[in-house]
């Protein structure tokens, strides 16, 4: 594997979600656009689209026109993944996934390029440099609510986790399920709220008979915030949201 390129002076850090590009013109151009995640202090995993096209015909050669993806850790050796283009002048999309490793909390690097030489060389775009994202944080907030008789009514949970998503993001992702007591006349909802230090409430909100849902949300934060929890039901007089005790974690950048 060949030692990785420094990077230029107009090769900024990024966010996790990544968009490297190579274009020679508009019919000869290549792009990948996706997303990063850490798998430990010393390893990552990624995955996303590459789209390509090229104005060349090598019919009548003996190789094929290709496009490749390399990545690795800004301070390791690269790792590439060849795909062949079919047709001229026509776009092909590859679906991408794949892992590598790093020096500890190293950022990542990736490129694309197409083998646009003569021979069939590649020719490779600028790196894209993106800072990879810390350690996941657990989250299990509860809501719960009980009548008069001690009987839980509402019972609503999250089980999760919060990491770091580069120095201005966010990933939270888990299970939400709940319940709601018998006898009910009208549709009753749970929500989970989540806010960064700064920023204000935002909700996923689903009915009772909807659960349980699987949480994605990827969102942005001020750096060095952390991301607050609140779990909530419609379980107040004329269908009120009541909700139970907020938690709280903080986002380490890295491991």
């Amino acid at each position: 594997m060949p030692s990785a390129r420094s990077a230029g002076a107009n090769e900024g850090l990024v966010m996790p979600k990544i968009k490297a590009e190579f274009r020679i013109n508009s019919k000869t151009w290549a792009t990948f656009d996706g997303y990063v995640e850490p798998d430990t202090a010393t390893g990552y995993r990624f995955e996303g689209t590459i789209t390509a096209i090229t104005m060349l015909d090598r019919s009548s050669a003996d190789f094929p026109n290709k496009v490749r993806i390399g990545h690795g850790g800004t301070k390791n050796k690269y790792e590439r993944l060849e795909f062949e283009i079919q047709g001229v002048e026509t776009e092909n999309t590859f679906t991408v996934k794949g892992h590598g490793s790093r020096q500890a909390n190293d950022t990542v690097d990736f490129y694309v390029g197409l083998n646009n030489g003569v021979t069939g060389s590649f020719k490779d775009g600028p790196e894209v440099t993106t800072a990879v994202g810390g350690p996941s944080q657990k989250l299990t907030p509860v809501y719960q609510k009980r009548d008069s008789y001690d009987a839980l009514t509402y019972d609503v949970r999250f089980d999760g986790s919060a990491r770091a998503d580069g120095e201005t993001g966010f990933v939270l992702t888990g299970a939400f399920d709940g319940s709601d007591g018998p006898g009910t006349m009208t549709t009753q909802s749970a929500t989970l709220g989540y806010k960064t230090d700064s920023g204000s409430w935002q909700y996923k909100t689903y009915a009772f008979k909807d659960l349980p849902q699987e949480i994605r949300v990827v969102g942005t934060r001020k750096p060095g915030e952390g991301l607050t929890l609140q779990l909530g039901a419609t379980s107040g007089v004329a269908n009120i949201y009541e909700y139970g005790d907020q938690e709280k974690v903080t986002l380490p950048d890295t491991f």
